[in-house]
């Protein structure tokens, strides 16, 4: 059963290969519109599978995906002159929605999980004593 959920979660639509992510960004460098568009479409899957499970995790309110996928691609274009290309491009893109997600961990998109339970245990306590 499990095998079957797995293989239809699976997409199986063509993802870039290293090189070719690569290629788009050096493309991004010299400030080709074209290659921004095509980059953009194709790492923004990984960045909002990447904060989607940050939701399922209990880490970000799931209206935070859009904000964050935003930040990240904020934080790509200005991390330019930061681009190595000889390190694998998909784990500098999720270094960069680490930080992203960091970054942003003090500001409405973290989900406090205890809130509610925090307010009813002092509410509770201050008629204990």
């Amino acid at each position: 059963m499990a095998e079957s959920y797995r293989v239809s979660c699976l997409s199986t639509a063509e993802r870039l290969g290293n090189d070719e992510l690569h290629a788009l960004m050096a493309g991004v460098v010299r400030r080709d519109r074209r290659e921004s568009q095509q980059l953009f479409a194709a790492v923004t899957p990984l960045l909002i599978a990447f904060y989607e499970g940050q939701v399922q995790a209990g880490r970000i309110k799931r209206g935070a995906t859009a904000g964050l996928v935003q930040e990240a691609f904020k934080a790509l274009y200005l991390g330019q002159p930061g681009y190595d290309p000889n390190l694998p491009f998909r784990a500098w893109v999720l270094d960069i929605a680490r930080s992203t997600l960091l970054s942003n961990s003090g500001s409405e998109a973290v989900f406090d999980a205890l809130a509610g339970v925090a307010v009813r245990n002092c509410q509770q306590a201050m008629q204990v004593t």
